[in-house]
């Protein structure tokens, strides 16, 4: 039991700090995203700037430098958002904080809570997450080989946002297996899953 409880420490812990960069990805395409809203809202008026008091060419070399890099920071925020989605998804589960259809999961005992999981882990979650990683990761190696940039002008490679498919799918994967030998767990011995489970609202 001391060496499960050692791989599922070790297994949350990751997930936890995995989940933090996610969270900070999340202030990160905000910022990006507004940034790249203003500037594009205000192009009239940088221009307008630029007419009236342009000597040194201030606000046009401001607008050219937004034009040069928007499509750029356009890419940048959905790259931002795969890698909060696939990058907090571990943690998300470790939390018991993901999305399920609640058809009768919320009038059975928890033990009956503890064998759902425990099969849904087995029999679906780790077959769906290696066959993501299975069918993704060639998708990644020819983007890697080739190396694939974006169509737009100035826009960005685009290996790095198919790395983050399988390697979502991967982390996924490494955390359904500490939920399945906590399953195991409380099945067997004494020990309690940290995060009960919510009803939903109705």
């Amino acid at each position: 039991m001391q060496l499960a409880l050692r791989i599922i420490a070790v297994i949350d812990g990751l997930s936890r700090r995995i989940g933090i960069v996610a969270i900070y990805l999340v202030l990160f395409c905000s910022l990006v995203s507004a940034f790249n809203a203003i500037f594009r809202y205000s192009t009239d008026t940088l221009l307008w700037l630029e007419r009236n008091y342009g000597g040194a060419q201030i606000f046009g070399g401001m607008l050219d430098l937004y034009r040069n890099n928007s499509n750029t920071l356009s890419e940048m925020q959905w790259y931002m958002f795969a890698a909060i989605v696939l990058l907090g998804g571990p943690w998300a589960l470790k939390m018991n904080e993901h999305v399920r259809v609640d058809l009768f999961y919320g009038w059975v005992s928890e033990r009956t809570r503890t064998w759902i999981d425990l099969l849904g882990g087995i029999l679906f979650l780790l077959p769906m997450c290696l066959l993501m990683i299975y069918f993704t990761w060639p998708w990644f190696v020819q983007s890697w080989v080739t190396n694939e940039g974006s169509l737009n002008a100035g826009g960005l490679p685009r290996w790095p946002v198919k790395l983050l498919i399988p390697v979502g799918f991967g982390l996924v994967a490494l955390q359904g297996v500490a939920e399945i030998i906590k399953c195991v767990l409380a099945l067997t011995t004494n020990y309690v899953r940290e995060f009960a489970y919510e009803k939903p609202l109705q």
